[in-house]
């Protein structure tokens, strides 16, 4: 506990005021009947609406205070308390200015400004902490707290909520002044993986929401009318709400509503369920997910079009009114912003890419329309056996949907018997229950679709192959997802391959039993022959590549392959000096480095190794690369292991992963792949950590030590390009240097003395080079875009 205090002695300070001021507050409260927000600054530790609201305040303090006094410093951390809540709040109170309507000014000024609570604070500090965070914790420290903020401000809309959002942008700026470190201006790239984090973070948030603004005793936020939409019914009546539009009266009767009943939260939560559903499926990377979520957001923004009278016919009955441009913004930001969301999900679409299986998509759309014609069924039946008679069963149908039906059904609802509206209204939470249960399995929301693209069995047969057999420099390669398989008619080799338009590029040569590879490269390009497209043999080894040429096939380099025998390894000599040097240094400054796979790494090395390969992602200014450069996602195979660098703290410094190479059922070699360090690292880790995997390697008796290919990088000096695919592929590796390294990549091994192996890429039509090269560059960069393709060829023009 000493420790604590003394590390983060502004931490314990405020945690202090806090519960001295909570314990002031009941005593004040108990023996004088006062109110201790009236109590001027003391109000930012005044958590006095209860125990919940008091434990949840110093969780608050004790984690993200204290999160953000580790991340920058105490004096920072104090200096972040005060100026973001100072300065948001005196922005939020400005408002009165606005607001006045004839009230007295200086009072609503005063009271405004002291109407914060301690969250004000505790946002605008950990949002400044957060540009002293890594690109990755940096990122989600703002996503999720503005996320937040955001939210119960559109929907709740009380003072305090303002308050937080403004000490978020406070916070944003002062961090950002009080960081001295460079800073990279423009947009910063995210990966795939924390794309869906972010934007399955805001649906979850957007979710939630309504909820709130539907249990708030005060709701004025922008977005409360969504609130309203869902939280009222068929059942619900609402005063001035009727079949010529949506009146003033109207709309400030839903912006009041609030629930007092389960009925009316059972409503609201329907809908938002399937959001919820939706956003765990965008955490799991699912494409289906997206098109959940922008069903729902597109249902929700028609929903709120409807009912507020936006459409032409019924958009006089807001017009006249005292607030006339609040009420026209706030159902404008209803219907803007489930559509600026499903914008987004759209755009980024191709950052999910887990396709749920054809099973599982059957499966959805039968059980959601067989609960659509149940429900229709049961309303028709009750409408037609009710004692009144229903004059327009068409509406009938519409008011089914429940807690989204316009409004232009109600005034007619209170003449139809007991039993049809309870019908009526259990109809739509019914049918969105449904829906939300349905999208489960077909999202990955609870249990990920593990053959998602119909690929599974034919991927853990290639595993068992590579695993027995073996294969080349890319053969645990194979074994990675994206691919698509061949494999020859007795089972003993196979071939894996990703095909692009008309072209099937493999992924290195036939893996397998070795007496059997090249009967299959000849079979497998019969076979593509047969399938109408063009093989191409990347990055095959000088044997293969030999013999596709007696086949009358033309071939041309695209790596080096560099490789070395770790049972003689030393850092003896002068070409190894640098190598040497870095060992040396590495173990005087107590760093060591830990051989391990991902499931046994701690939590927390994980959490930094995620942290080093998203800041590391950030710093590119083109997609990231796939086919034959692997990732976090290959990083957790179990096969997989990880080599990673840490100071005498236990802090990442670099990390390395290493790809096993099979023969006869045993591991006897390792293929390097990813490399990530951080930009703190000293210099010579990476080639401590390839030094340290030698050694262990060396202890082992493992064969042979591969620093894999760097692609499209050769030792020497190219040869004159002689055709349009060469020409491609030298355009391609030139602009891609400047950005991922592969020649300076390659020279980094060369300090290692490996043996280099030309690997080559070999094809049967020279009338198929402009489609080989692009399909060889669809491969690498599948998320390129049309105008990063124009850039990328400007860059050598």
């Amino acid at each position: 506990m000493r420790s604590a205090l003394v590390r983060h002695p502004v931490t314990a300070a405020i945690t202090f005021l806090v519960v001295a001021t909570a314990v002031f507050g009941i005593v004040v409260r108990v023996l004088h009947g006062a109110d201790p927000a009236s109590y001027g600054p003391f109000r930012i530790f005044a958590a006095s609406t209860g125990a919940v609201a008091l434990l949840a305040t110093i969780a608050g303090v004790v984690v993200l205070v204290g999160a953000a006094e580790r991340l920058m410093g105490s004096w920072r951390t104090a200096l972040a308390f005060v100026v973001t809540t100072v300065v948001g709040t005196a922005a939020g109170a400005l408002t009165a200015f606005v607001d006045a309507d004839g009230r007295d000014l200086t009072s609503l000024l005063l009271g405004r400004a002291t109407a914060f609570d301690p969250w004000t604070a505790i946002v605008g500090t950990i949002v400044t902490a957060s540009a002293f965070a890594g690109p990755l914790w940096r990122r989600r420290i703002r996503v999720n707290a503005l996320a937040v903020v955001a939210a119960l401000l559109l929907y709740a809309g009380h003072a305090s909520d303002l308050y937080a959002v403004l000490a978020a942008g406070v916070g944003w700026v002062l961090g950002e002044l009080l960081r001295r470190t460079p800073k990279r201006g423009g947009w910063v790239r995210s990966s795939h993986r924390e794309t869906r984090v972010l934007l399955g973070t805001v649906v979850l948030v957007s979710a939630i929401g309504p909820v709130v603004a539907l249990v708030s005793r005060a709701r004025v936020g922008l977005l409360a009318p969504i609130a309203a939409v869902l939280g009222t019914g068929p059942v619900t009546p609402v005063s001035g709400c009727g079949t010529d539009g949506a009146s003033a009266e109207c709309l400030r009767a839903l912006l009041a509503y609030r629930a007092t009943d389960p009925w009316t939260l059972l409503l609201a939560v329907a809908p938002l369920l399937v959001l919820v559903v939706g956003g765990l499926g965008l955490f799991r990377g699912s494409r289906f997910a997206v098109w959940l979520v922008v069903a729902v957001d597109l249902v929700t923004a028609v929903a709120a079009a409807v009912t507020y009278g936006v459409l032409p016919a019924r958009a006089g009955g807001l017009q006249g009114t005292a607030d006339e441009f609040v009420t026209a913004l706030s159902v404008g930001a209803s219907i803007v912003v489930p559509l600026a969301t499903a914008a987004v999900l759209v755009l980024r679409r191709r950052s999910f890419t887990v396709l749920p299986s054809r099973r599982r998509v059957v499966a959805f759309a039968v059980t959601v329309v067989a609960a659509a014609a149940v429900v229709v069924g049961t309303v028709a039946a009750f409408a037609a056996s009710a004692p009144q008679h229903v004059e327009d069963p068409l509406r009938l149908a519409v008011a089914a949907l429940g807690p989204l039906s316009p409004l232009t059904f109600w005034e007619q609802l209170p003449s139809l018997g007991t039993a049809l509206r309870i019908v009526v209204g259990l109809a739509g939470p019914v049918l969105w229950f449904v829906v939300a249960l349905a999208a489960v399995r077909p999202t990955g929301a609870v249990e990920p679709d593990t053959d998602a693209d119909g690929s599974r069995t034919d991927r853990e047969r290639a595993r068992a192959l590579v695993t027995a057999g073996g294969g080349d420099t890319f053969g645990w390669m194979t074994t990675w997802r994206g691919n698509a398989y061949w494999f020859a008619a007795d089972g003993r080799a196979g071939v894996a391959f990703r095909r692009s338009g008309g072209v099937a590029v493999t992924v290195g040569g036939p893996f397998g039993y070795p007496d059997a590879r090249d009967a299959a490269m000849t079979d497998f390009a019969r076979y593509c022959d047969d399938n109408g497209w063009t093989t191409v043999f990347y990055g095959v080894d000088a044997r293969n590549a030999e013999l596709l040429t007696t086949l009358g096939w033309s071939t041309l380099p695209v790596a080096e392959d560099a490789d070395l025998d770790p049972r003689t390894w030393t850092t003896t000599g002068k070409r190894k000096q640098d190598v040497r040097t870095a060992v040396n240094r590495a173990r005087r400054e107590g760093i060591t480095a830990t051989w391990s796979s991902w499931q046994d790494l701690p939590p927390s090395t994980a959490r930094q190794i995620e942290a080093i390969s998203e800041e590391w992602v950030s710093e590119r200014e083109l997609p990231e690369m796939g086919f034959t450069l692997g990732g976090v996602d290959e990083m957790r195979d179990p096969a997989v292991r990880t080599l990673v660098a840490q100071d005498a703290a236990g802090r990442v410094l670099a990390v390395t992963s290493w790809l096993p190479s099979h023969r006869e059922g045993r591991v006897v070699g390792w293929t390097l792949d990813v490399m990530r360090r951080t930009e703190a690292a000293p210099n010579g880790v990476m080639e401590f950590l390839v030094a340290s995997a030698a050694e262990r390697m060396r202890d082992d008796g493992v064969e042979r030590l591969s620093l894999s290919a760097a692609p499209l990088a050769q030792a020497g000096e190219a040869a004159a390009p002689n055709d349009g695919v060469q020409s491609l592929l030298e355009l391609v590796g030139g602009v891609l240097e400047p950005v991922y390294g592969f020649r300076s990549l390659l020279r980094f091994k060369q300090k290692f003395g490996p043996d280099l192996h030309p690997l080559v890429l070999a094809y049967p039509d020279p009338v198929a080079l402009p489609s080989i090269g692009l399909a060889v560059v669809r491969a690498y960069l599948p998320d390129l875009s049309l105008r990063q393709a124009v850039a990328l060829a400007r860059g050598r023009g």
